[in-house]
């Protein structure tokens, strides 16, 4: 007998990530890198497990953390597979962004209110006059998170492109600031849209990596490990400080998300 939807995309999420699905915490950090499970293990050690995407289960917090890879058919991929665990309540994503806006500085932390769907994939999933927006309730436990920690969070819209190595493209450049920009990514945007495909509730911190409009500014190798290593704890304490307010507070922000759904 063939498998039937729900069954493939459970199975899927447990091949990709080597993990029993009832491992799963109901709050799930998502990520693009490896750096940040390794970092995460060290904080909160965790129960890992390791196949194309990697997983770290933390079951006295009721968290997992995901590192799902780079750009959109594999964000798509993730949150598809997420939505269909039954004790899913809500997604963080930690993940770097070039910054756009001259009010940003490397080092500084990105809460985006929108995302412009730059990309091919989100296309499938809703038709394209469709917003790419985060669920709000979660973004208020995001900005919350900086805000403790006394940083003050940036707002505005992330433009979400499927095309890498694009900085020498003068008109690209000159679209993204002419249309005030804060950040450019490859992932944001097919994740709010697939995200609200499938009712999952979402929020992001990202952090600026690089600037890469600014002479000088485009992200080498140096730069990245110099970012990795002074920031990434930090990025993902934010999202658990996030995570842990919403799982105290939970009756509150789903009412909130109903309204929003």
């Amino acid at each position: 007998m063939a498998l039937r939807e729900y069954e493939y995309i459970r199975q899927t999420l447990e091949r990709y990530t080597g993990s029993p699905l009832d491992e799963f915490g109901s709050f799930v950090i998502i990520t693009n890198f490896k750096k940040y499970i390794e970092t995460f293990r060290e904080l909160y050690g965790g129960v890992h497990h390791e196949e194309n995407f990697q997983v770290v289960h933390l079951p006295e917090r009721d968290c997992s953390i995901v590192d799902f890879g780079i750009g959109s058919p594999q964000a798509a991929l993730i949150i598809n597979c997420l939505a269909y665990l039954d004790n899913l309540k809500a997604v963080v994503m930690l993940g770097m962004c070039g910054g756009i806006d001259d009010i940003l500085e490397i080092g500084d932390f990105v809460v985006p209110s929108a995302a412009i769907r730059g990309e091919g994939t989100s296309r499938h999933y809703l038709p394209k006059e469709f917003p790419a927006i985060p669920a709000s309730s979660v973004n208020l436990y995001c900005i919350g998170a900086l805000r403790k920690y006394g940083i003050s969070p940036r707002c505005g819209i992330v433009y979400t492109t499927d095309r890498r190595l694009w900085e020498y493209d003068e008109d690209f450049v000159e679209y993204l600031r002419d249309k005030r920009i804060l950040a450019i990514d490859m992932e944001l945007a097919t994740l709010f849209t697939v995200a609200y495909r499938f009712e999952v509730p979402i929020g992001s911190i990202m952090l600026v990596s690089d600037m890469p409009l600014r002479k000088g500014g485009i992200k080498s190798k140096e730069l990245t490990n110099l970012i990795f290593e002074k920031y990434t704890g930090t990025h993902i304490e934010l999202a658990m400080d996030a995570l842990e307010n919403m799982k105290n507070n939970w009756p509150e922000v789903e009412r909130a998300l109903k309204s929003e759904w």
